[in-house]
């Protein structure tokens, strides 16, 4: 067994750790009723985060007719893509006290509230801040949180496969919601291609989240936020390596639909780089649980997904001069992208035990608000300063900004995988 496996416990720890579980729980464990809720929550997360990697298209398409600057849209999808983050603490305190299903309806009903009123303001810039940034941002904090750890109270072998298939189906949907948005802005134009996407999140969301759910005689087995983790170096090494990492991680799908029309004129070549990209991201979600159950151990998994990512952005996309080269990145990048999201849950269970993992989760998570917040506008700027010409060049800057982040990233990761271990290639 690798020292991961094995947990410090002392008097002052031992007591924030979960109670024994009672055979009435244990019976529920790895059974179908767990595979019910992972389906539950892989619904939500399917449309909602298929929604939010579609910002891509939806932002080049304001840019191309209006007077709204990249810069600035990237700013009101990342105010959205952090707030699902940011509001992790909050959230955490509203599961203890209302549990997952009630907080999770009240973000089905946020997210399609947001959308629907951001058909209305399409050309207003703070106002798309309010709707999209902010009402659909906070639906996004009350979904993420307990789709991503109801489905661990089911199971105790196949945790890292139950989260890989959750976060696969987000990438999956990424792909298709992608596709149907490309068709929609085509087709019927922006305003109502966001009124169609709040019908369908509140049509699949709300009753996904009527079954969200945790096992019989769970609920007593919630954790507080772990706030004396602080201490603990392995803690604040994951936390600065994770938030430094998380900053590339929206960087190629808001930017593959612009990138790709520096090398086509054609409005489909950007939808198939996309669309790989986001396929490439469900197979790492879901390949990365399983090869962290069964071969890797999550901690080397993760820290294979930040090379990936690194190694893609830093030697591969400022290189991408035609659609094969656009797409060897977007499947590379999307392994990495999508295994990042799906490993973590597991790794924080492997470092500190899974019974610590909603105790320590949402502080992890608020973290990453300044990544997702900043790193993409970030990128934005340097694809500005460069002069925004019309080919690859002025896009180098943003990749190697992106690889050089998750590299800063990856090497925080080693220091932890070291101070543990002591050697890097031992199983995580």
């Amino acid at each position: 067994m690798s020292t991961e496996d094995k947990q410090e416990v002392s008097p002052a720890t031992s007591q924030l750790h979960l109670p024994p579980k009672d055979e009435e729980q244990d019976q529920h464990l790895d059974g179908w009723q767990g595979w019910l809720v992972v389906a539950a929550a892989s619904c939500s997360l399917f449309v909602y985060m298929g929604v939010i990697y579609s910002w891509g298209i939806i932002q080049a398409n304001i840019v191309e007719n209006s007077s709204i600057s990249l810069t600035s849209l990237t700013f009101v999808g990342s105010l959205a893509t952090s707030c699902m983050c940011s509001l992790s603490i909050p959230v955490g305190k509203l599961v203890r006290r209302f549990g997952y299903r009630k907080t999770g309806i009240a973000g089905a009903i946020f997210l399609g509230l947001g959308e629907f009123l951001s058909s209305w303001v399409t050309d207003h810039l703070p106002a798309l801040f309010i709707t999209h940034g902010v009402l659909f941002g906070i639906g996004g904090g009350l979904t993420i949180l307990p789709c991503s750890t109801a489905p661990l109270k089911w199971f105790k072998h196949r945790r890292g496969l139950a989260t890989g298939v959750v976060f696969g189906a987000a990438s999956l949907g990424a792909a298709v919601i992608g596709v149907v948005t490309h068709q929609l802005v085509a087709q019927v134009g922006v305003p109502w291609t966001f009124r169609i996407l709040a019908f369908l999140l509140w049509a699949i969301c709300l009753p996904a989240a009527c079954m969200l759910k945790q096992p019989p005689g769970a609920k007593a087995s919630i954790p507080k936020l772990q706030w004396f983790r602080w201490k603990e170096a392995k803690f604040l090494i994951l936390f600065i390596g994770s938030s430094l990492g998380c900053f590339p991680l929206f960087v190629p799908s808001y930017f593959i639909p612009i990138f790709a029309r520096a090398l086509s004129t054609s409005s489909s070549f950007s939808i198939i780089a996309l669309t790989i990209w986001n396929i490439a991201s469900t197979i790492g979600r879901v390949g990365a649980g399983y090869v962290a159950d069964s071969r890797l151990g999550a901690l080397n998994t993760f820290i294979i997904s930040l090379f990936l990512c690194g190694i893609s952005a830093l030697a591969i996309w400022p290189f991408a001069t035609n659609l094969g080269l656009l797409i060897f990145f977007s499947i590379v990048n999307g392994i990495g992208c999508g295994s990042f999201f799906s490993l973590f849950t597991t790794v924080l269970g492997s470092v500190f035990g899974p019974e610590n993992t909603m105790g320590i989760l949402p502080i992890m998570w608020a973290g990453w608000f300044f990544g997702f917040f900043f790193g993409t506008p970030i990128a934005a700027q340097l694809y500005t300063a460069a002069g925004t010409n019309v080919n690859v060049t002025a896009y180098r800057p943003a990749a190697y900004y992106a690889g050089a982040m998750s590299v800063v990233g990856i090497a925080f990761i080693l220091l932890l995988k070291m101070k543990r271990n002591k050697q890097v290639t031992s199983q995580a």
